[in-house]
Parts: structure tokens; C-alpha cells; sequence
């Protein structure tokens, strides 16, 4: 299961989709509060100004607007 999260950058704007892995064998309805853990060693760039949009999980989820299960 994926789930895809549109971001909106905090410095420009910009909406970005991200793609996230998740094992997990039951789907359920979530939102950007429900994100379990929010990988900060790599870093995750705005494709438009190219600053970091995962600096801290709590920085990352207040950007989040969108959170789509496929």
C-alpha cells in the first residue's frame, strides 16, 4: 500500500506530491495527524525553490493539505 501526500511548501507554495510505502494489512481512512513516523534523514526538496520540506515531522505535517491511499 502507498500513500501519497500533497504538500504545500511553506517557503513558496508550491504543491508537491510525495510518495510513502506503508505495510500495513488493513487500509484506513487517513489524515496528516495519523502519520506514524516521518523519515527526516533523507531529505525530501521543493521541486520549485529547493528547500527542505522534512526538516522535523511536526514542520513536515503542518504542510501537509492532501493525503491519498492507492
Amino acid at each position: 500500500m502507498s500513500i501519497n501526500f500533497t504538500i504545500e511548501c511553506r517557503n513558496c507554495g508550491t504543491h508537491t506530491m510525495v510518495e510513502s510505502y506503508v505495510n500495513c494489512r488493513t487500509k484506513r481512512s487517513l489524515n496528516a495527524d495519523s502519520i506514524i513516523h516521518v523519515d527526516t534523514e533523507c531529505a525530501i526538496r521543493c521541486p520549485n525553490c529547493r528547500s527542505r520540506l522534512n526538516t522535523s515531522e511536526a514542520e513536515f505535517r503542518s504542510q501537509v493539505k492532501y493525503v491519498h491511499e492507492s
